[in-house]
């Protein structure tokens, strides 16, 4: 199902320069301007040395919450092609969602944390006219859906319900954290009965997978927070064991590079060197570990801007469209 470039599996490490976009914009700026500032950064500094407990507790309300951002005129335009939809959950709050298309293979779009659906849309034309039909959805406390928090269990719990409510997808193209969650969706439905057993079915679960600056490394993820936020590395640590206690999961077993090991979906890799939100390193560990997987790098697209990058849209439109 791969090509001969994945031949060697986890071993191997595939590796382009798709190069940089006409307009010369890097997308690095983001990181910059969600900087904590300065004297909020001392201030929590100041509480995690004086009051862990409380800093932690803090913390954790922080880490949970999903930033929500306004929404560039892109995704409008986007949107004026997309049917509107609603997708219902179990014990929980309706999504919102977008289809556009209206028969053949379905494929997933799944954005990031702090990001929307919408953001994804670059992918919806190009796979429409490839035949197939493309839905995105707003996770939990994320765009236009309701909520304030999320967590991971929560993102790919919505992931899989999504992917019951349309009858299985064939193939899922996520961003960042939202590949953390496809993964978690993926192994522990296959691994575990503490999700529902969907997933586990060879017509629910998608063949193929993108991912696109997927967020691996949930030890690194911790050490950014600690940095962009002031909080100490000990207040953090103990923001992590509350955060376990309330998910009741630990951090090492829903680490993507772990849970790949027993996944069997080929997966497309695309990562910017010069990503400053998830550092190309996520990628590489996550190709190693993964069975099946191929890694594209490119210089100079940072995090979101490689999401509407033609050459990169293009290449994963192939990777769907590929023959078995």
């Amino acid at each position: 199902m791969l090509s001969s470039a994945l031949s060697s599996g986890k071993s191997s490490f595939s590796k382009s320069t798709i190069g940089r976009p006409n307009s010369g914009s890097s997308g690095l700026t983001r990181t910059t301007q969600n900087r904590v500032p300065g004297t909020a950064r001392a201030a929590f500094r100041g509480l995690s040395l004086m009051a862990p407990r409380a800093a932690a507790s803090l913390a954790e309300s922080i880490f949970l919450k999903p930033i929500r951002l306004k929404a560039p005129l892109r995704e409008q335009w986007w949107a004026t092609d997309a049917e509107e939809i609603t997708i219902p959950r179990q014990g929980g709050r309706a999504l919102a969602g977008w289809s556009w298309g209206w028969s053949g293979p379905v494929v997933l779009l799944v954005h990031g944390w702090g990001g929307r659906g919408l953001q994804m849309g670059a992918f919806a034309a190009p796979l429409v006219e490839a035949g197939f039909r493309v839905v995105a959805f707003d996770a939990p406390g994320h765009g236009r859906s309701p909520g304030s928090k999320s967590s991971l269990p929560e993102f790919a719990a919505a992931i899989e319900e999504v992917c019951t409510y349309l009858g299985g997808v064939d193939a899922i193209i996520a961003h960042s954290f939202g590949a953390a969650a496809t993964t978690m969706m993926l192994g522990t439905s296959m691994s575990s009965t503490s999700m529902s057993s969907t997933a586990e079915s060879l017509q629910l679960a998608p063949e193929r997978l993108v991912y696109v600056a997927p967020a691996s490394d949930f030890g690194s993820i911790a050490k950014r927070f600690s940095d962009l936020t002031g909080f100490t590395p000990k207040v953090v640590g103990r923001m992590r064991r509350r955060i376990e206690k309330r998910l009741d999961l630990r951090w090492q077993d829903v680490q993507p590079q772990t849970l790949a090991e027993s996944l069997s979906q080929d997966l497309l890799i695309f990562h910017d060197l010069e990503d400053e939100e998830v550092p190309i390193g996520d990628s590489r560990l996550l190709q190693r570990a993964w069975p099946k997987a191929e890694l594209h790098e490119s210089l100079g697209l940072g995090h979101h801007g490689i999401l509407r990058q033609e050459r990169v849209v293009a290449r994963a439109v192939a990777h769907l469209t590929r023959p078995e």
